[in-house]
């Protein structure tokens, strides 16, 4: 492939030296009629027809029945050309009610003919069937009838072309309201990825199994092939790119430095750059020729896409920006409480994993797991010689302590973030104990919030599990059978079993992390 070959544009729809047929298959003709004669005529008289350089393909029926079978055979019927006697005298107007109303088939066009014209009158007839014509055998001569056919494609061929749009653009309109639910860029490419194949199957009239795709996220830094479909499906789904086939990888390089689609003859790149130097990349192959028509709707598509993208983009980096503000907040609470930060990253660690064994998606997992740190808030309000204290706290002291839950949950309850709610939550009730002996409302079973279960849990097994001004870490064996020995008193029984069945992932975390400053203090 050479330079030549390619079309680059940018929202623009290019300029075509000749018209694109949109009908590469023959056009099929349904000839209806009980006489074989009109048949053999009407196929020898049209042998030599083409409509956009493309032939006829005849189906013959002997009858209405046989007709009707041969339209829930073929959708894509053409023009149909129906005798009105056949096995009853209205035989041919049962055929096209059933076609339109049964069948649901308001495409292809109807041409009623008739030797007997008094036997249905052609006024009534026009008015009330949806059909192109009502014609006299007698008047069909050779001339008349190409004039009838080209007649009929064109206007078949129009309302196809109508449909293929109308239904492209839903494909878009629907993309762009359902992709905004992706949350990470590979989910975002794999859905963006079946509603482009849709898309182009829709425009090209190419089944979606034919094609195939390479869908990619790069930047000035890395370069990854995230989806692979179709004859690049044995390519590995990270950063396989030595096996792109190299008129493939020019097109794509091409791409990203004129930052443009390009569409060829069976093949195009979108590139749906955002507004910082990311960009996802789609390549497919595969598809009958597009015509301009289907590129508009191809670039709306991009457009929509990367409007989407955009949104991902800033959407993340406000999470992250959120997320590491609730980490430093945690760190400097955990500083005051001479803790090392390591302990809110346990926390939050073991709280994800249990929340999403607990039937939480992956993405309230995440907030649950970015509020987690949060949970000693309050501690901020807690005098200093009663949190260092090395010893137990006398009954007034402990009461004091007690009013932390209070404290963080009263700083963060009248946030509309979904990270804070979950924060005031945990904050608010991970000294709360299933059996209803906890602080600071006594609240008992599910009247505790799951997440509220989940960090008590999480905060118990880490403080036994590690030094504490006050104590030393205990054995994790000590640690395990405490909890179990608080199967259905302090814990949720549910939590406890979740907790077990990641006993081993949760001990990994627990050891990942060890008490040093983590990389958020500094």
């Amino acid at each position: 492939m050479y330079d030549d070959d390619l079309l680059f544009i940018d929202n623009e729809v290019p300029d075509f030296d000749d018209e694109q047929s949109l009908h590469l298959s023959p056009w099929k003709v349904l000839i209806v009629d009980d006489d074989i004669e009109v048949h053999t005529v009407t196929k020898l008289v049209l042998s030599k027809f083409e409509w956009d350089d493309t032939p006829l393909l005849f189906l013959s029926a002997y009858s209405g029945y046989e007709a009707e079978q041969l339209f829930l055979e073929h959708d894509d019927i053409a023009v149909a050309l129906i005798d009105v006697v056949m096995e009853t005298d209205s035989a041919g107007l049962q055929l096209i009610k059933n076609v339109r109303e049964k069948i649901k088939n308001k495409t292809t066009r109807i041409v009623l003919r008739t030797g007997q014209p008094g036997q249905a009158p052609e006024r009534d007839i026009i008015r009330e069937y949806d059909i192109s014509d009502y014609k006299n055998k007698t008047e069909l001569s050779g001339l008349k009838l190409d004039t009838l056919m080209c007649s009929a494609l064109r206007s078949y061929q129009n309302i196809v072309e109508l449909r293929k749009n109308t239904k492209g653009l839903e494909l878009v309109i629907e993309s762009s309201a359902n992709l905004s639910y992706a949350i990470t860029y590979e989910m975002l490419i794999y859905e963006t990825t079946n509603y482009l194949l849709k898309l182009i199957e829709q425009c090209t009239l190419t089944r979606a199994r034919s094609l195939s795709s390479l869908g990619m996220y790069c930047n000035s830094k890395v370069f990854h092939l995230i989806e692979s479909r179709g004859d690049f499906s044995d390519f590995d789904s990270i950063d396989d790119i030595e096996k792109i086939p190299d008129n493939v990888s020019m097109m794509i390089t091409k791409s990203i430095v004129e930052k443009r689609n390009i569409y060829t003859s069976n093949a195009l790149v979108l590139n749906m750059q955002s507004s910082s130097d990311g960009c996802i990349m789609f390549y497919v192959e595969g598809f009958s020729t597009i015509t301009e028509h289907d590129i508009v709707l191809l670039n709306l598509f991009a457009s929509n896409t990367t409007t989407v993208f955009d949104n991902e983009e800033l959407r993340q980096e406000i999470e992250e920006g959120q997320r590491e503000i609730v980490y430093l907040l945690g760190e400097a609470i955990e500083r005051k409480s001479k803790e090392t930060g390591n302990h809110i990253r346990r926390v939050a660690e073991i709280t994800r994993i249990l929340a999403l064994e607990l039937g939480f998606s992956l993405k309230e997992s995440e907030k649950i797991k970015s509020a987690s740190p949060l949970h000693d808030l309050g501690k901020i309000g807690i005098p200093d010689n009663i949190l260092h204290k090395p010893g137990k706290l006398d009954p007034d002291e402990w009461k004091i302590m007690q009013t932390h839950v209070e404290i963080g949950y009263e700083l963060v309850r009248y946030s509309s973030q979904d990270i804070l709610k979950y924060a005031a939550i945990i904050s608010y009730q991970h000294h709360e104990k299933w059996d209803g002996t906890g602080y600071p409302n006594g609240l008992k079973g599910e009247e505790i919030s799951l997440v509220g279960r989940i960090a008590a849990l999480a905060d118990v097994f880490d403080a036994l599990s590690h030094d504490r001004c006050y104590k030393k870490a205990w054995p994790i064996e000590e640690v395990l059978q405490f909890i179990n020995d608080q199967n259905g008193l302090h814990f949720d029984p549910r939590v406890v079993a979740a907790f077990h069945k990641h006993q081993k992932q949760i001990i990994a975390v627990n050891n990942r992390y060890k008490d040093v400053f983590s990389e958020y203090s500094h």
